[in-house]
């Protein structure tokens, strides 16, 4: 009888390893004839692509599929399906994706409530995969005590990975990681770290009239 479990939980692991094959054998498909027909293709039908591979689980397709109702490209602009792509394709480890998801979790939008800490998880994540921009939102946190304890070496580790990253807004943190605590970082943070994060929302804002975003990132600038 145990021989008998046994042997069929293996023949079922190795069924569903080969559908999970064949699945994103089919999820790669799909998202190569995405990006090769991308340039002779409408709005309409690029979307339609990149929805069939990220349906088929693609995390490059995701993220896109995500930008795409975020920006209004062929669809209405939908916060809510863009976090719900956005999530997906995180889930997937793509770094993209755990930046726009930190972004939306930090600003609370989409359907989400303000919560720095999931940011704050989310840019870690990414930055251990060497994302610059995630870097770079980490060294600032960690270098201000934004969100968790004042951390100044690992801050500095931060701003090397966004240096080395092209990101071109990390030099101008350096001299800002040898200030006292108290003062460290507070004009960067208005003049790049929070413009850097809030400048693609507050364009989509503008580009579309979406008041969800204008009022998100306002909170945030009135609290500044």
């Amino acid at each position: 009888m145990t021989r008998s479990i046994s042997t069929f939980l293996t023949l079922l692991l190795v069924l569903m390893t080969a559908h999970d094959a064949d699945a994103g054998r089919e999820a790669d498909r799909l998202y190569e004839e995405a990006v090769r027909r991308h340039a002779d293709s409408t709005p309409g039908e690029r979307f339609d692509r990149y929805a069939r591979a990220a349906e088929e689980g693609h995390p490059v397709a995701q993220y896109n599929v995500a930008m795409m109702y975020a920006n209004g490209e062929a669809v209405n602009v939908d916060y809510q399906q863009a976090v719900y792509w956005f999530r997906k394709s995180a889930d997937q480890r793509f770094a993209p994706a755990q930046l726009r998801l930190g972004e939306l979790h930090y600003f609370g939008m989409g359907g989400l409530q303000p919560n720095p800490r999931t940011a704050f998880r989310l840019f870690e994540t990414a930055a251990e995969q060497g994302d610059p921009d995630a870097c770079l939102n980490l060294a600032v946190m960690l270098g201000s005590g934004d969100v968790v304890p004042p951390d100044t070496e690992r801050a500095r580790s931060m701003l090397q990975c966004a240096t080395e990253g092209g990101n071109e807004l990390a030099a101008e943190y350096r001299e800002e990681l040898e200030a006292p605590p108290e003062g460290r970082f507070s004009a960067a943070l208005q003049r790049s770290f929070w413009h850097q994060q809030e400048q693609f929302w507050v364009e989509m804002a503008a580009r579309f009239g979406v008041r969800e975003a204008e009022e998100a990132v306002g909170g945030k600038n009135s609290d500044r």
